[in-house]
C-alpha cells in the first residue's frame, strides 16, 4: 500500500476484524463478511471473504468514503487476510434496470485489487467444500449469512427426508447430506442453480443418488409431490422476496404469498417434523415468520411450536433487519 488510511479508518478495521477472529482463525473456514457496512463503521460498503477472493460491495447513495479511500481500505484487508484478489460489486440506487457496463464489470476477471483468480474456486466452511464465482455477476453462490443455519440444518438431518425449497446452489442439500440425511430433495427455477448445486454435492464426496434436483416452481411441485405422496421429515424454506417465472408466468411476492408457501409445506410435512423458515425481507421479521407459520398449522389442523429463532452469525450482527429465521416444529 502506497498510502496509509487515517487512524480512525485503521481503528475501525482492527475491531472490526478483532470481534471476527473466532471466524478468522478456524481452520475449517475461510468464508465470512469481513466488513458488515456501519454495522462495523462502514456505511455502504460491505467487504466478504470467499477463500483467496474479496468481494466489496459499494451501495450507491449510502457509501461516505471515496472511492480511491475505499479501494485503499479494501487493499488492508485483502493484505490483512492475506487474499489474492478484491472484486469489486457496484450497487447503484436503481438496480431494476440492469446496466449493461455493471454486468460487464461485475463478470470482469481483472480484478479492482490485486491478482485473479479462477472463475470459480472451491472455499470451505465447517470442513464443508462450496464452489463460489466470484466474478460471475453480483451473487457468487453462497450465502454466508445462512452459515449457522446451514450447521442447524446439519445437526438436524441424520435419518430425514428433507425438502430444500428456492434450493439455488443446493448449500442446504450439502449440509443435509453431511448431516446424515436419507434423501434431499431440491426445487428451484433455475437449472444453472441446480447443476452448480450437485457440484457441491460431488465435491464433498456426498452422494448424489441421495439427491434429487428438480426445476420447478414450488407450487408445481407441491402439487406433483401431493399427487405422488411424497412426504419430508424436514423443510427449509428460503424463498425470495420477489421473482418472476416464465413458465408457469407468475410472480412471487414473499408479502402476499408467504402463508400459503408455508400451507403447501405442511401438507407435505409428517408426524415430529420440523420447518426452517427464513428470508432476507427487511419488511418480514422473526415475529412475522412465527406468526404465519402458527397460523397456517393451526387452519391445517397441526400442532406447531417455535422451537428457535436462529440468530445471524457473529459477522452478521449489528444489523438486526437483515435477515429473519425461525426454526417450527410440527406435529
Amino acid at each position: 500500500m502506497t498510502h496509509r488510511l487515517p487512524a480512525e479508518l485503521q481503528r475501525h478495521i482492527d475491531e472490526a476484524l478483532a470481534r471476527r477472529s473466532d471466524l478468522l482463525n478456524d481452520p475449517q473456514t475461510d468464508v465470512g463478511r469481513l466488513l458488515n457496512g456501519a454495522a462495523d463503521n462502514f456505511p455502504g460498503l460491505v467487504v466478504e471473504r470467499f477463500g483467496p477472493a474479496l468481494t466489496a460491495q459499494l451501495h450507491e447513495g449510502h457509501l461516505q468514503l471515496s472511492q480511491a479511500t475505499a479501494r485503499r481500505l479494501c487493499d488492508e484487508l485483502r493484505e490483512r487476510v492475506s487474499a489474492t484478489a478484491v472484486y469489486r460489486k457496484m450497487f447503484p440506487r436503481d438496480r431494476s434496470h440492469g446496466s449493461t457496463e455493471l454486468a460487464a464489470q461485475h463478470s470482469n476477471p481483472t480484478p479492482w485489487l490485486g491478482n485473479a483468480v479462477e472463475p470459480e474456486v472451491v472455499v470451505c466452511e465447517h470442513g464443508l467444500m462450496f464452489a463460489v464465482r466470484p466474478y460471475d455477476g453480483y451473487l457468487t453462490g453462497l450465502f454466508l449469512d445462512h452459515r449457522a443455519n446451514r450447521q442447524r440444518i446439519r445437526s438436524l438431518a441424520r435419518g430425514r427426508r428433507v425438502l430444500n425449497a428456492f434450493a439455488y446452489t443446493c448449500g442446504y442439500a450439502v449440509a443435509g447430506l453431511a448431516g446424515g440425511a436419507e434423501h434431499v430433495t431440491n426445487v428451484d427455477v433455475s437449472r444453472k442453480a441446480l447443476e452448480w448445486g450437485r457440484r457441491n454435492v460431488t465435491l464433498n464426496d456426498l452422494s448424489d443418488t441421495q439427491a434429487q434436483f428438480i426445476c420447478s416452481d414450488i407450487f408445481d411441485y407441491y402439487r406433483r409431490a401431493a399427487r405422488q405422496q411424497r412426504t419430508f421429515d424436514l423443510v427449509v424454506l428460503d424463498p425470495p422476496t420477489f421473482a418472476r417465472t416464465r413458465k408457469p408466468a407468475r410472480v412471487f411476492q414473499i408479502e402476499e404469498d408467504l402463508p400459503r408457501l408455508v400451507t403447501g409445506a405442511l401438507e407435505l410435512m409428517t408426524h415430529k417434523s420440523q420447518l426452517l423458515l427464513c428470508t432476507n425481507h427487511r419488511g418480514t421479521s422473526a415475529r412475522r415468520l412465527s406468526e404465519v407459520a402458527l397460523r397456517a398449522a393451526a387452519c391445517a389442523g397441526r400442532r406447531a411450536a417455535i422451537a428457535a429463532r436462529p440468530r445471524l452469525p457473529l459477522d452478521f450482527r449489528g444489523d438486526p433487519g437483515h435477515a429473519s429465521a425461525v426454526l417450527v416444529t410440527v406435529k
